[in-house]
């Protein structure tokens, strides 16, 4: 399959699972499974991993700008649902937190890296031109390169790759959540 069929192939599929509002609709069954994780305790509970789980693999390959509505097919009550939305929204604004967390961590690391880097580099080159020790020079070399990659590496692949899931996980603390019962 080449690109432009995977391409193609996406778009069909979202503009299925799109409702009439715009919306990427993601349904959930809750009728048959455990809906709380069984660690969480009664003031911080929170829902089961593998409802979050669930979510994420439905809408991950879903363009961060549609709009997402998750509906969340069982018998709840009033209580039970105003629950279950506190508990999700609680669960995504935890999870941005973290990957804040994370670019923060990125970014000090790869100033970090870049400085020091760079000034392996320019010792090595002080070295270069006024040291007879190849060995140590080359090991400078070595050094500064290694470092100026990483700090490449995580401006290059990590940084983007943290702002597409900060803008995933905004996708979904943004989703309106619905309850529909199935079984009226």
């Amino acid at each position: 399959m080449n690109r432009k069929q995977e391409k193609r192939e996406l778009r069909e599929y979202i503009e299925r699972i799109r409702d009439e509002e715009g919306y990427a609709v993601v349904d959930v069954d809750l009728e048959n499974v455990a809906l709380y994780d069984p660690l969480s305790l009664k003031g911080e509970k929170d829902l089961a991993g593998e409802i979050y789980d669930y979510i994420e693999a439905q809408t991950n390959i879903i363009p961060a700008m549609v709009p997402l509505r998750v509906r969340l097919h069982g018998k709840f009550t009033p209580e039970e649902q105003e629950d279950i939305q506190k508990m999700m929204h609680r669960h995504y604004v935890m999870k941005s937190f973290d990957l804040s967390w994370d670019r923060v961590a990125n970014l000090r690391k790869m100033i970090l890296l870049a400085v020091f880097g760079a000034a392996v580099l320019a010792v090595y080159l002080y070295l270069a031109l006024t040291s007879e020790n190849a060995l140590m020079t080359e090991v400078l070399s070595v050094v500064g390169s290694f470092s100026l990659w990483e700090a490449a590496d995580a401006l290059l692949l990590e940084r983007p790759h943290l702002r597409r899931e900060q803008q995933n996980n905004r996708q979904s603390l943004e989703a309106r959540i619905e309850f529909v019962n199935d079984g009226a």
